[in-house]
């Protein structure tokens, strides 16, 4: 099929711009002429193409077919005549400027404008052959990745049911002789030339070999460093720890890949057979270095303070993996060379095959033997079940007669087990760094908790308890927060990694919006995809992990380090939260086809509905916003709301929650905080008055009991001086000379302790001085005394 139109391109594509003479004009436009025909056929030939996979669907040859075409898809590189294009234009308004010289004749000047004319529809056609080959090259790489997606969707074998193993003998014997044949070839084609990469790789290899030596004394000096210092590592020595240990290991791997380099210079077999020690080198290289790393009293007991059965159950499970991982990683690299032979390779697949039964093994052992990751059963088993499916699907997939398939996915599904090698390096490193700033940041909130308002008591006797609470997030459950968005943040990072490893699946992968779960019959186009609805729940995923651990993150990366107020951090984060859940359900809804168009009469309905039924909760809902943005109260703020005193513990949406002094969470509708009144007694100012009354006998010396008061609040250290303690006697009661003594004191915390410590002294002194404390007390006297008493000897007798 793409027989007529490849001859074209090797005249096409070797167009040479800068030879280009004024004369090329008819070359010029037969070659656009060639290249719009090569279009117009590349479309047809598409067409086509879509037209063979839907009747041949399914059928082992259409794969051969797909392989066939996509090997003789041209690889074409369009030349850049931009500089050249600029050249041409310079010169045609060098000719417009040399018609205006003056004292030229008329011949000349027609001579000058048939020139540019000739040279301006050069250009322009110029401008449209280079239009027209990148067009081009676009359409290829299209129709190239057509055949992509659907050799991926194609099966290359037979499956492995009855029949392939009765003929598995003799089709394996072929192979055998076939392969054999060709390895044979191999040491005549073997090339000594040291290549830049293999001059570089021998070097390396013999400095490790000398420096092996003083490379154990380092790590021997780091890890008997982190025994014996308690005091935290310094950030380095980690990366240091790290990057000795891989040198310690990595020898041998260099030296299968020296020997891969001399073999695949030359003969097929030995290309083939090079990358499959590559392929061997690196997997080697992974299982020595995380051996190395969960050794007894190792890297991972002392630098990650993993636990000697966890390292004992990894290094195990390494061991058994190698015996799996070895072997299809040779398959993978020795198969992916010849691509055209796969439909024959059956070693192949019964060594993948074989491969995945044992990866299930080793991954129901890792599982069962290892305790709950992140400490969570739920996680745990949600991972495991992923680890599971991986092999379980792509031993599916090959015994169906998808080998092309299960190699391509196997290939990503090997990167992708290195990358998480090293993700789960980077984690241990981070969690030891947040460690560290979780630490300074107790130390931080032990120190300002002397200068921050904790709680009050205005009745109850909690308030020496009470004042050492912080109104700021609690630094464990910020802790956890962060470490479950750290972990987040790592899978985003090398989600990109992955993503670049998994680009070309994902061009097969574009399968999945084809295969519709619903679609609207009438316009076409309103439709639900299994894409869609994977995009929809990865989109959910997102906004729920970072809903919920928002504001860990944003305390350690930036609150904490701003020295903000409490209520204010808490004010950002809650924003953040009712943000990131608003747009994660916009790109829910939108991911999965519902638009604005078909809710807007649905939503209009329900806000005049809701306006009447649920009014009070709209209210609250407002209220709550405003109080956000106003700030009326704040989280650790102490308030008091008719008959109730408390510290505010959280502020949400709908209501706020109030701790009171017994310890009970009251729920307060939002809207109580906007339409009534309270009091806030740190709003603005901790500083507040107490007044301590007091009554003295009549016939008390009033000026020294005016000298006692103020002298007893200039003795109190709690008792501010500014304002100056005020003793005033107010009134004459019924039985007492009655005297307030008014002072203010700095902090909340401080009114019961000072209530209590001045009337003690008060009480002391005044026995001292012969001050007495009067107390109310009525005579009753009777008028007729006489029937009294007649009435108690009655009683008597």
């Amino acid at each position: 099929m793409l027989a007529r139109w490849l001859g074209y391109l090797t005249v096409i594509f070797t167009l040479t711009l800068p030879g280009l003479a004024l004369s090329a004009d008819s070359d010029l436009a037969q070659r656009l002429q060639n290249l719009q025909q090569l279009h117009t056929e590349l479309a047809q030939d598409r067409a086509d193409l879509s037209e063979e996979y839907r009747v041949l669907a399914g059928n082992q040859l259409l794969h051969q077919v797909l392989q066939e075409q996509r090997s003789q898809l041209p690889q074409l590189e369009t030349e850049d005549v931009s500089q050249r294009l600029a050249e041409l234009r310079l010169n045609y308004f060098q000719l417009q400027r040399e018609q205006r010289q003056p004292g030229l004749s008329l011949q000349q000047r027609q001579q000058l404008q048939q020139e540019q004319q000739e040279l301006g529809e050069i250009i322009e056609q110029l401008v449209e052959l280079t239009r027209a080959q990148y067009l081009l090259a676009a359409d290829i790489a299209a129709f190239q990745q057509q055949l992509d997606e659907y050799l991926f969707w194609t099966p290359s074998n037979p499956p492995m049911n009855a029949d392939w193993w009765r003929q598995f003998p003799q089709r394996a014997l072929q192979q055998t002789q076939r392969i054999s044949s060709e390895i044979t070839t191999i040491p005549a084609s073997i090339s000594l030339t040291l290549t830049p990469i293999s001059l570089l790789l021998a070097l390396l290899l013999i400095l490790l070999i000398a420096r092996r030596r003083r490379i154990k004394a380092l790590i021997t000096l780091y890890d008997t460093r982190i025994k014996k210092s308690d005091d935290p590592p310094p950030p380095w020595i980690i990366p240091a720890g790290l990057a000795l240990n891989a040198l310690l290991v990595l020898p041998f791997s260099l030296s299968l890949l020296l020997l891969g380099e001399f073999i695949s210079h030359r003969e097929a077999a030995g290309i083939n057979l090079g990358a499959g020690f590559t392929a061997v080198a690196l997997a080697w290289f992974m299982v020595a270095f995380l051996r190395k790393l969960v050794k007894p009293s190792g890297f991972a007991e002392l630098y990650f303070n993993w636990s000697t059965e966890r390292c004992d159950i990894l290094r195990r499970y390494l061991t058994y993996l190698a015996y799996g991982l070895l072997p299809t990683s040779f398959v993978l690299a020795f198969t992916t060379q010849q691509e055209l032979q796969i439909s024959t390779d059956v070693l192949g697949m019964l060594i993948l095959s074989l491969a995945s039964v044992y990866l299930i093994g080793t991954t129901i052992y890792l599982l069962r033997a290892l305790p709950p990751m992140y400490h969570s059963t739920f996680w745990h088993r949600l991972i495991g079940l992923a680890l599971l499916l991986l092999p379980i699907s792509l031993l599916f997939i090959l015994t169906s007669g998808y080998y092309y398939t299960a190699l391509k996915l196997s290939g990503y599904y090997l990167a992708t087990f290195y990358i998480v090698i090293l993700w789960l390096i980077t984690e241990a490193s981070v969690e030891r760094w947040m460690q560290f700033s979780y630490e300074r940041m107790r130390r931080d909130i032990s120190d300002a908790s002397t200068d921050e308002p904790a709680t009050l008591e205005l009745i109850e006797e909690s308030q020496t308890q009470n004042s050492s609470q912080q109104a700021e997030i609690d630094p464990d459950k910020a802790q956890q927060q962060s470490q479950r968005l750290a972990h987040f943040a790592l899978l985003i990072a090398f989600s990109f990694i992955l993503y670049a490893i998994w680009s070309e699946a994902t061009v097969a992968l574009e399968y999945l919006d084809t295969q519709f779960l619903w679609q609207n019959m009438d316009d076409g186009e309103s439709a639900l995809s299994i894409g869609n609805l994977l995009s929809a729940f990865f989109i959910a995923l997102v906004g729920y992990l970072l809903a919920r651990n928002l504001p860990g993150l944003l305390e350690m990366l930036f609150l904490s380090r701003l020295k903000l107020e409490v209520g204010t951090s808490y004010a950002v984060t809650s924003l953040l939260n009712y943000v990131v859940v608003s747009v994660a359900i916009i790109l829910f809804l939108g991911t999965l086809g519902v638009s604005w168009n078909q809710l807007q009469w649905l939503a209009a309905g329900l806000t005049v509905g809701l306006g009447f039924g649920l009014q009070e909760i709209f209210a609250n809902f407002i209220s709550g916003l405003i109080i956000f943005f106003e700030r009326p109260l704040r989280v650790g703020d102490i308030i008091t709301l008719d008959n109730l005193s408390g510290r505010v513990a959280k502020i949400r949406i709908r209501a706020t929650v109030i701790t009171d002094f017994d310890r009970r969470d009251i729920i307060v509708p939002n809207r109580n905080f906007i339409t009534g009144k309270f009091v806030n007694w740190s709003l603005s100012n901790t500083v507040t008055r107490l007044i301590i009354k007091v009554g003295v006998a009549y016939g008390s010396d009033l000026q020294k009991t005016q000298e006692i008061l103020l002298d007893i609040a200039q003795q109190e250290e709690m008792i501010l001086d500014d304002p100056p303690p005020q003793a005033l006697f107010l009134s004459f009661g019924e039985s007492t000379l009655d005297h307030e003594l008014r002072v203010h004191v700095g902090h909340l915390k401080d009114r019961n302790p000072t209530i209590d410590a001045v009337n003690r002294e008060i009480d002391r002194r005044f026995r001292e001085a012969g001050i007495e404390i009067a107390f109310n007390q009525v005579d009753i006297h009777f008028r007729n005394a006489l029937g009294l008493e007649q009435l108690v000897e009655q009683r008597k007798a």
